[in-house]
């Protein structure tokens, strides 16, 4: 195989790829990976130099030759650290994971008026507070290495994870954090809050299925002018997210929305969406144009499932219900077998996991070398920039 420093970086993904699924004998990697046990020790070697790597003390009969014992390497889950960020208007929670994917700890926290000062709707408090949130992750983590995080904003986020483009609940439009950020040892990326929460849910590189994800803020928490409820999609495509030719997709946008006269995403006034928790008709409303949003999906998509998820969980009922009335001759069970829905509960965790599950696969991706779709996914991984 090739020397230069490009087959370097691919031959050690390659490896680090295959101990995020546990431990493996350097016969085994030999093996699967098909290349020479020189190369293999090799990176093995620098991978241990960097501390990603470690041997077990215990040894372990290998299958391949009886009575034969092979020393196992792992992943260091130890070396550091990544964090995902779910953050809100006036709150915030963060996952701090391990590199193996478990949990470091995690932060919930409302944001003190006294450290927020700025204006809602402004980009300099959308600034103190992702530079709060650091500050805290930061000061959680004290001498563990951060690797990385992902920051999870619902709105519009551009390819290259730096650019807010429009966020409707945090009032903000074309929004870089590149100054906001530069300083950091780590990288920071933004990503759509949906898209955070679809990847908490996939299961293998073949996975396509979407994550719908209603969210509902008290009035007094918004912008002026803000509509309480938005709605996110979600969509893994053969294991990939899907962010469409703009990278709007996530933030579900509604293709009949009438500028000022409508919520963006469904058929419904914003003055019938205030009132939701008041208003049976104005619920019965927007769970009806919900659902025909739900089911045209699933009909142009045909996903594994369709996640249902955040704040949607306390009309999962209703949903059910609407869905069943349009089809009077099937159960609820043949529902939501025929239509592939799922409907969580506790899903307050979804967005930040995701967000950090979203940094480690940016840890691990396979070095990228003229991509014709450049997404912040593909840039340089900071795991192994000292190899």
């Amino acid at each position: 195989m090739a020397n230069s420093q490009y087959q370097k970086l691919i031959n050690s993904t390659q490896i680090l790829q295959e101990l995020r699924n546990g431990p493996k004998s350097r016969r085994y990697l030999v093996q699967n990976l098909k290349v020479q046990p020189s190369t293999v020790t090799y990176s093995l070697n620098r991978l241990k130099d960097l501390d990603l790597v470690l041997s077990s003390n215990l040894v372990s009969l290998d299958n391949h030759q009886k009575g034969r014992k092979s020393t196992q390497v792992f992943l260091n889950k130890n070396a550091g650290v990544v964090f995902g960020v779910d953050l809100l208007v006036d709150e915030f929670k963060v996952i701090i994971s391990y590199l193996d994917g478990t949990l470091f700890t995690e932060i919930n926290e409302e944001f003190n008026d006294v450290i927020i000062t700025a204006e809602k709707g402004s980009e300099k408090r959308f600034f103190q507070c992702i530079n709060y949130i650091l500050s805290i992750i930061e000061a959680k983590c004290c001498n563990t290495k951060i690797f990385g995080g992902c920051i999870s904003v619902a709105g519009i986020i551009d390819f290259d994870g730096l650019t807010v483009i429009k966020s409707l609940t945090h009032d903000i439009v074309n929004v870089n954090i590149k100054t906001c950020v530069e300083n950091k040892k780590y990288p920071v990326y933004l990503e759509n809050d949906a898209n955070c929460a679809a990847i908490k849910y996939r299961k293998d590189s073949c996975d396509s299925f979407l994550y719908s994800l209603v969210r509902t803020y008290y009035n007094h928490i918004l912008p002026d002018g803000v509509p309480y409820l938005g709605v996110g999609m979600g969509i893994i495509l053969n294991g990939k997210l899907y962010r469409g030719g703009q990278s709007k997709a996530g933030e579900f946008v509604n293709f009949v929305y009438q500028e000022g006269k409508q919520n963006r995403q469904l058929d419904i006034n914003n003055e019938d969406l205030m009132q939701l928790n008041e208003n049976k008709a104005s619920l019965n409303l927007f769970i009806n144009n919900y659902v025909d949003k739900l089911l045209f999906t699933n009909a142009l998509l045909n996903p594994r499932t369709i996640y249902l998820g955040g704040d949607s969980e306390i009309w999962n009922d209703k949903i059910l219900k609407s869905i069943s009335e349009r089809f009077p001759g099937k159960s609820e069970e043949e529902i939501k077998t025929t239509f592939c829905f799922s409907f969580l509960n506790h899903t307050e965790d979804d967005i930040a996991y995701g967000a950090s599950h979203l940094m480690l696969d940016f840890l691990f991706h396979m070095p990228c070398i003229n991509c014709s779709e450049q997404h912040w996914e593909q840039n340089s991984s900071p795991l192994l920039k000292d190899l």
